[in-house]
């Protein structure tokens, strides 16, 4: 009976806590199109995080542009046309990846040229030092007389 008591009392609190996770879920912006729209956009806290990312409590740059976008998905507002708002309003810094045009596009070709141009060089040093390696030849060991070796040891006797 008691153990009957405490399945039913469980599954009461299992009821209402999702009842509470359902409900505030709703009210709280989430989706894909929410995601997208915070992530094309930088916070401006200074933090270095997107909208959607920004872990700062009760950011004064996140929250009201979070709420923001929320609205405008509501209204039906697509999130090209949110992102085109916020880089109209703020400006270029808004946004967390370039524009793929204009001066702006060389920001995505330049790393990309600079790792080929790398990548080149590294492969001409490094066929230059092999082919100077073979062209070296070894050094010819000599073998040392007996008065060369006596005086060396007598050397290394004398600094000990």
């Amino acid at each position: 009976m008691k153990s009957l008591r405490f399945l039913g009392g469980g599954i009461v609190v299992g009821l209402l806590l999702s009842i509470a996770t359902l409900s505030l879920s709703q009210d709280r912006p989430h989706g894909p199109e929410f995601r997208a729209a915070g992530e094309a956009l930088m916070c401006q806290c200074g933090c270095g995080a997107t909208i959607a990312t920004c872990a700062m409590e009760r950011c004064h740059s996140a929250e009201p542009i979070r709420e923001e976008i929320w609205e405008r998905l509501q209204n039906g507002d697509s999130v090209a046309s949110i992102v085109e708002t916020f880089k109209e309003r703020y400006g270029l810094i808004i946004l967390s990846a370039p524009p793929a045009s204009g001066f702006h596009l060389t920001a995505w070709i330049v790393p990309f040229v600079v790792l080929l141009i790398g990548a080149f060089a590294t492969r001409h040093v490094l066929s230059s030092w092999t082919r100077h390696g073979e062209a070296m030849q070894p050094a010819v060991v000599t073998s040392i007389s007996e008065a060369q070796r006596a005086r060396i040891e007598k050397e290394l006797q004398d600094l000990s």
